[in-house]
This record gives structure tokens, C-alpha cells and sequence, in this order.
């Protein structure tokens, strides 16, 4: 049997082929079975067969990297009832490494997840030579889960200047050394708004470079609408589901 690759990313690229050949056999195997191979009912099964496909690599991805943590969306009773909360839901493995090998990364750099919840990405970007990373979690919860996941993952760090902060996005102060911020459709409304607002503020405060990941981009209008943002690329593959799907803004100087 064939080694499969243990980065994320090769991963991903050998999911996508192994998926698109199980496409294509099943595809042959429905058209064999129809009386016709023209009609609404044949152009319709290659889109059914990518959401059933996408939904089988996200679930082997998280039994293989979610191994000696527990980052996973099970519900846990929060202590919250925050107005803009959206459902806790983590990243897909293979959203920030690929998001990060476009973006680059260097010593210089501070990161920071706006609702980092469980720390799956925290843990990631520990990974790389940041200067910092920073999680802002509002429940306490998951932010003790959060702590114990990067603990548990230490080992594997390059970067050791690594914090959860309890918090209320809205409020918290973006830090002026703030490069690259993460956001996994943490929240919505009001706070969302907030958000932007202090990252504009710190890069008023303190002019430079910063560049937002921002995973399942629903309020992408948002961000774009405040005119300091530029959308460098817009990244999803055939296989991904709306959830892993990025766009990547930049700010302008």
C-alpha cells in the first residue's frame, strides 16, 4: 500500500487525486447503469459526487492530524451567549498551511486567530518561525482546551511565544505588531465590524503590512467595503466544501 505523505498540504494534493479517481469510477458506474448518458440526471452527478467525495477527506483528515488532540467540532455547553456567536465549528487541516505557503512567513511575523476556539490553527502556526502567536477565544472552555492542544503539540513548535487571551474580539485591542490575522467565520455583525475597525486602528497606529486569512469569507463584502483592504487570492479546490473555502486580503498602504 501506497505511504501516505504526513504534511498537510501533500496530503491534500494526494486526497484530491485519490478523489478525483473515485469520481471518475463512479461516474462510470452511474452512467452504465442509466438508460441514457445525456438529461439533467447524468449533469447532475459529478456535483453530488464532489460533496460526498469532500466530505470523506475532511473526515480521514481529521482522524489522521487530529491524533493525540481533540480539536474536533463536538458540541460543548458554553458559557456564553454572545449575540454574534456563529456555531463552533474547526478549520479544515489543510485551510491554514495552504494559506500560509502562498502568503509566507518570516521570523518578523505576529499571528493572531480571532476565535481560536479548541486551537487547531494556533497549533498549526506555531509550526512556522512566527515571532508570536496569539488565540482570542471569548469562552473560557475552549480556551483551557485550546491550551492544553498547543501543550499537547509543543514539541512541534518552532515558535514558543504562543498565548490564548480570554476575550471579547470586539474589545480587544489588536496589537501593533499584528501581521497576519485568521478568521474562520468566528462571528457576525456588530462584532465582525468592531473587528476590522481595531485592525485598522493598530495599522494606523503603527502603519505596515497586514494580511488577513479569512476562511468561509461571508461578510468578504465587508472587509473589501472598508476600502483598506485589497483581495490578494481567493483559494478552494475542486474537492473543498463552502467551509475550506479562503480568500486572502492585504492590506493597502
Amino acid at each position: 500500500m501506497e505511504r501516505l505523505p504526513q504534511d498537510p498540504e501533500a496530503l491534500r494534493e494526494w486526497l484530491e487525486r485519490w478523489a478525483a479517481e473515485q469520481r471518475r469510477i463512479q461516474e462510470e458506474e452511474e452512467v452504465a447503469r442509466s438508460p441514457t448518458t445525456t438529461g439533467l440526471g447524468a449533469r447532475l452527478i459529478p456535483r453530488r459526487l464532489q460533496k460526498r467525495i469532500a466530505r470523506r477527506v475532511q473526515r480521514f483528515e481529521d482522524r489522521l492530524f487530529d491524533r493525540g488532540f481533540e480539536t474536533s467540532g463536538r458540541a460543548i455547553e458554553l458559557e456564553h451567549d454572545h449575540p454574534d456567536r456563529v456555531i463552533y465549528l474547526p478549520s479544515a487541516w489543510h485551510v491554514l498551511p495552504r494559506a500560509l505557503r502562498y502568503i509566507g512567513v518570516t521570523d518578523r511575523d505576529t499571528f493572531l486567530d480571532f476565535g481560536c476556539g479548541k486551537g487547531r490553527v494556533l497549533h498549526q502556526a506555531a509550526k512556522h518561525p512566527f515571532r508570536r502567536v496569539i488565540g482570542v477565544e471569548i469562552s473560557p472552555a475552549l480556551a483551557e482546551m485550546a491550551r492544553a492542544n498547543l501543550e499537547a503539540g509543543r514539541r512541534q513548535h518552532q515558535c514558543r511565544n504562543v498565548e490564548v487571551v480570554v476575550a471579547d474580539a470586539a474589545q480587544y485591542r489588536v496589537p501593533d505588531d499584528l501581521t497576519i490575522a485568521y478568521l474562520y467565520h468566528p462571528f457576525e455583525n456588530k462584532t465582525f465590524d468592531s473587528v476590522l475597525g481595531r485592525v485598522i486602528d493598530s495599522i494606523d497606529r503603527q502603519p505596515r503590512r497586514v494580511r488577513l486569512i479569512y476562511a468561509l469569507p461571508a461578510a468578504r463584502s465587508r472587509v473589501l467595503g472598508t476600502g483598506r483592504f485589497r483581495l490578494l487570492k481567493e483559494q478552494g479546490g475542486v474537492f473543498d466544501t463552502s467551509h475550506s473555502r479562503v480568500a486572502i486580503f492585504e492590506s493597502l498602504s
